[in-house]
């Protein structure tokens, strides 16, 4: 349907005739609804999108623009307003077209036209802007295209680029220069304001000041990206707006940031606004607690609780402590011993529990290390609430489930269990609830220099090693309990070509370049070099097999002489294995493609295109060095690789850092924390295989290896292919019988730990 401007699309997997949802987007300066089109296929099912279009600009090109809020606003609200009718409406701003979303829902709500939701994104609020009018040229259009990525400088050269672009840019600015709002009470409705983590033109401090302009809730949220998260990161801005529940924790206020991070832009976009001041250290504020009204030594009562707190940490931060009152609530009603450390981060916290041992002992704590925040999940769509622990079929949902509130549970309830029954171990028991592993600068390597000795751990279990089955699916095969870590390294490619109109399309154009380069990378195959871990761990499962012929590969690849025999061997080995991801992981350096981003505006041709991807390295295998050297080689002059690190390090310093790090020994398999394990191994999976192994991924665990300190990684419940696959994706799960086994085994580990006197 289209009426001038308003355009509503109802088909697609996202639409269809009668949706009840009607969600309408205002695009940001210079803009229209073609900003949104990557959208039309993201919808959630029953949803609508309707696309805001002003004169000057698409169709209407045209036509004059209009530079007059009231106008502007009048209109939209005029064909708006019996569009509507019937249907569940949703409001959605980007940068300037927040305040046009704002300014069309206050007009609405006067005329009784229900607005559902208003979610403003990477918008300023309406105090910020001063009303002050004044003169906006070509000039300053230009100048605004340049200083916010909107275009390349070399474009505007083009005369048809330049009579195209910038004059709905200057309309827009004039609008903004001349907005004030208007007095009186804010529109009741509920609104979301998202912020963008990396938005360089509006900080944190500006998106939160939306919460004055409702007199309902007001729920902050951060997506991955830049200003035009939109476009960049649509998929996570869609779930951000259009998720029917955010995933407020219980007990937490109306006035909600899911996902913090301070932004420090010293400017906004339409005018100055200080950055915020840095937070220190303080206690934790005080506030409602959610509660916990099950049984303690339940693992999937306590796994459900632990899933609905959403501890998402976008990259600088989650808030984790109405998650960490949670756990002083059900440790203090155990008569346990508990501290909760706040960080520089507002409400992002560290969480203690202390179990004492038997008077005298001199054995150092056994820490019980399991993180509390957890990946977003405001990316690709899932079937499943991400944060409502639903239990469906025998699996729980949601997002931790499997890394790693599941794993937190199971260390809680076995540890609460013990406690219940009077057991008294020979050390301290110390579980450790922490945040920033998820990314974000305040995590363990924080916590131990800025605390030095108040964690004096003799060894420490957190998240690892597996329980994989038999090929038939229910039989458990082999459990690994982790004594490393791989590593990784960020790298970034850039294409470049030319920007120009996409009327006159050339090859080798940027994005293309990139995609030819991304194809050869994700071509690429490390050689197989197991280390010594990796070689232990394959070992046992070439025992543990039940299929003589993945046992037979394992053996020749294991015993392979030559590089080549060991390639095809591995690549055998993987081919048949029941988890290919997992042991290919085990079995060499790895590539993980992350990112991609191109484009700007939808008549350009960009003149860049980026990615971003990471390898991974195990201890002991490829020199990081001379793989980088082999992939710049292998793309030759189509792009250019970068090392990324650390601000102000070189990319020698990059590669030194991440060796040092590879080069950390191995934990000790010769301590009684392993031998407990595998006795409780024993027990709870009589016949399955106990080893050492090497973890595919990173983990908290660096900082005390540096230190000598033995850390050991278990994913203690049984796990398949699918399950591995949704780690940090959409859709995780665990089962709920394998977790109920897990903290049995977890029981038993810490019953091998009981004093002797």
């Amino acid at each position: 349907m289209s009426s001038g401007w308003l355009q509503i699309h109802e088909t697609g997997p996202g639409g269809a005739p009668g949706n009840r949802t009607l969600a309408v987007c205002f695009a940001p300066t210079g803009a229209h609804g073609a900003s949104f089109a990557s959208w039309r296929q993201r919808l959630p099912e029953g949803t609508s999108l309707g696309l805001i279009t002003p004169p000057g600009r698409g169709m209407r090109i045209d036509e004059e623009p209009v530079t007059d809020m009231a106008a502007y606003a009048d209109a939209v609200t005029a064909e708006l307003a019996p569009a509507a009718s019937g249907r569940r409406l949703i409001l959605i701003g980007v940068s300037l077209g927040a305040i046009l979303a704002y300014e069309v829902c206050r007009r609405l709500h006067s005329t009784r036209v229900p607005v559902a939701r208003l979610c403003v994104v990477a918008g300023q609020a309406p105090g910020d802007f001063g009303g002050t009018g004044g003169g906006v040229t070509l000039e300053d259009a230009r100048a605004f295209a340049v200083g916010t990525g909107l275009t390349d400088p070399e474009l505007l050269a083009d005369p048809e680029f330049e009579e195209t672009l910038l004059p709905p840019i200057q309309a827009d600015l004039r609008l903004a220069a001349g907005y004030r709002a208007a007095p009186g009470r804010p529109p009741n409705v509920e609104m979301r304001a998202i912020r963008a983590i990396d938005d360089p033109h509006v900080p944190e401090a500006a998106v939160r000041r939306w919460d004055r302009w409702t007199t309902a809730d007001c729920t902050v949220l951060s997506v991955p990206g830049g200003h035009y998260a939109h476009q960049t990161h649509p998929a996570a801005v869609i779930s951000a707006c259009l998720d029917e529940e955010p995933g407020q924790a219980a007990g937490a206020s109306r006035r909600t940031v899911l996902g913090t991070g301070a932004t420090v832009a010293a400017a906004a976009l339409f005018g100055a606004v200080a950055p915020p001041a840095p937070r220190a250290a303080a206690s934790p504020p005080a506030g409602p607690t959610a509660s916990f009204d099950g049984d303690p030594t339940d693992p999937v009562a306590l796994a459900v609780a632990m899933i609905r707190h959403d501890t998402s940490n976008p990259g600088q931060g989650a808030q984790t402590l109405p998650y960490a009152r949670m756990l002083d609530d059900i440790f203090r009603a155990a008569g346990v011993r508990t501290e909760i450390v706040p960080t520089p981060t507002e409400g992002n916290v560290h969480f203690f529990a202390r179990v004492p041992g038997s008077a005298g002992t001199t054995k150092k704590p056994l820490v019980l290390l399991g993180h509390s925040d957890v990946v977003p999940a405001a990316g690709d769509t899932w079937t499943r609430r991400p944060f409502a622990g639903e239990i469906v079929d025998g699996h729980l949902y949601g997002r931790g489930a499997l890394d790693m509130k599941g794993v937190n549970a199971a260390f809680v309830a076995a540890l609460l269990r013990h406690v219940r029954e009077g057991t008294v171990f020979d050390r301290d028991i110390v579980f450790w609830s922490d945040c920033d592993e998820e990314q974000g600068p305040y995590g363990v390597r924080w916590f131990l220099t800025e605390h030095p000795g108040k964690v004096e751990a003799g060894a420490v279990l957190t998240e690892g090693g597996w329980v994989l089955n038999q090929h038939d699916g229910r039989t458990p095969m082999i459990a690994a309990l982790t004594c490393n870590d791989k590593r990784s390294l960020l790298l970034r490619l850039e294409a470049v070509s030319y920007a120009t109109h996409t009327s006159k399309p050339f090859g080798g154009q940027a994005v293309i370049r990139l995609g030819e380069v991304l194809e050869q990378l994700g071509q690429w195959r490390a050689h197989i070099r197991p280390n010594a871990l990796s070689r232990q761990y394959f070992d046992a499962l070439a025992r543990a097999t039940a299929d003589p012929v993945l046992a037979a590969a394992v053996r020749e690849m294991l015993e392979a002489r030559t590089e080549a025999q060991r390639d095809r061997a591995g690549e055998t080995v993987v081919r048949l294995s029941d988890t290919p991801e997992l042991h290919n992981a085990l079995l060499r350096t790895t590539l993980a493609f992350t990112a991609a981003q191109a484009g700007y505006y939808p008549s350009i041709v960009p003149g860049t295109a980026t990615a971003e991807f990471r390898a991974a390295f195990l201890p002991g295998g490829d020199d990081p060095g001379r793989v980088v050297t082999e992939l710049r080689s292998l793309i030759g002059n189509q792009a250019t690789l970068t090392v990324v690190g650390n601000p102000g390090e070189s990319e020698e310093d990059v590669l030194a850092r991440l060796r040092g790090y590879l080069s950390v020994r191995d934990s000790t398999a010769d301590t009684d924390v392993f031998r407990a394990w595998q006795s409780a191994v024993s027990r709870t999976h009589p016949g399955v295989r106990a080893t050492a192994g090497q973890f595919e991924a990173v983990t908290s665990a660096v900082p005390f290896r540096e230190q000598d300190v033995p850390v050991y990684g278990m994913y203690p419940f049984t796990v398949d292919r699918d399950m591995l696959k949704r780690m940090h994706g959409t859709d995780e799960h665990i089962g709920v019988e394998a977790l109920r086994l897990g903290t049995e085994t977890v029981y038993q580990l810490l019953a091998g730990l009981r004093s002797a006197r």
